[in-house]
């Protein structure tokens, strides 16, 4: 008798997993709205335009210009190490291949961060605007 039970209790175990296994359901990865993740990542380099470097997702190490020349290192290049990269712009590039610097100017130019009225020409300005 308990044979029998143990064995309903297998084949019922086995039908719940065949019929209702939930990675059927999410099979086709995650939603396009969502953030990429794993094979779905288009993204292998990330632009911080403030710092003017790039960061190699797949390779895991930094390009940055020193003395003219990109350099890469595997760990944040001492120039950087007081910075919070968290809370700096960080732009995900759509680049494929390996050398970013590349175009280096026109990310530069691309990504430059807008500039904010200067306070000294409020100051110079705001006589005239008087009620």
């Amino acid at each position: 008798m308990k044979n029998i039970n143990l064995g309903k209790s297998i084949l019922t175990l086995v039908l719940i997993v065949f019929f209702f296994n939930p990675t059927e359901m999410f099979s086709q990865g995650p939603p396009p709205w969502a953030p990429a993740h794993g094979y779905r990542a288009k993204t292998r380099h990330i632009y911080f335009p403030e710092q003017n470097f790039y960061y190699d997702i797949q390779k895991k190490n930094y390009i940055y210009l020193k003395n003219n020349n990109w350099e890469i290192s595997v760990s944040l290049p001492s120039i950087f190490v007081g910075i919070n990269l968290g809370n700096t712009a960080q732009i995900e590039l759509d680049f494929e291949g390996s050398n970013p610097y590349r175009y280096n100017s026109v990310h530069i130019v691309k990504y430059k961060k807008p500039k904010k009225h200067k306070e000294k020409y409020k100051k110079e300005h705001k006589h005239k605007y008087k009620d």
